[in-house]
């Protein structure tokens, strides 16, 4: 077993367990997230970045408005437009600007993006490994409690 909180952060008290609670969340999603950044580094990827290839394979080719985008993302306060300008330049993604409305655009995996993800694949079996320390039931119940964190 790993480091507990305490060791991990040098702490020993805490105001309170709901304290504790958020700090450990806070504090893995952040390693999660580094681990994460650690992978996609390798590929010239953002976390966000591959955060919004993913969404848009998920779309199963039909285009995608910015404002879809990041109501989908993880991180939803990033720069989605930005991100998506990035991903165009490296060919990854189409953005077709409306001809009705110059505001709006379409945005498209390309070939190119779709076969980066399917490189990825044996990457992301390392990231499943990171939660895969816990049993089907204890993910099933850990997920339950997040969710019931956000309610």
């Amino acid at each position: 077993m790993g480091k507990s909180l305490e060791e991990e952060i040098s702490q020993k008290n805490f105001r309170n367990i709901q304290q504790k609670v958020q700090l450990n969340i806070l504090y893995t999603a952040s390693w999660i997230e580094h681990k994460h950044a650690q992978i996609f580094k390798k590929y010239g990827l953002s976390n966000q970045q591959y955060n919004v290839l993913r969404i848009l394979r998920g779309a199963l080719q039909k285009p995608c408005t910015i404002q879809m985008i990041r109501e989908r993302m993880i991180d939803q306060m990033s720069d989605t437009s930005r991100i998506v300008e990035r991903l165009r330049k490296s060919g990854l993604i189409e953005r077709t600007v409306s001809t009705s409305d110059r505001r709006s655009a379409q945005v498209n995996i390309t070939k190119k993006g779709l076969d980066l993800l399917g490189t990825m694949e044996q990457e992301e079996q390392e990231l499943d490994a990171i939660s895969g320390v816990l049993s089907n039931n204890e993910a099933d119940l850990l997920n339950s409690l997040l969710d019931k964190i956000r309610s």
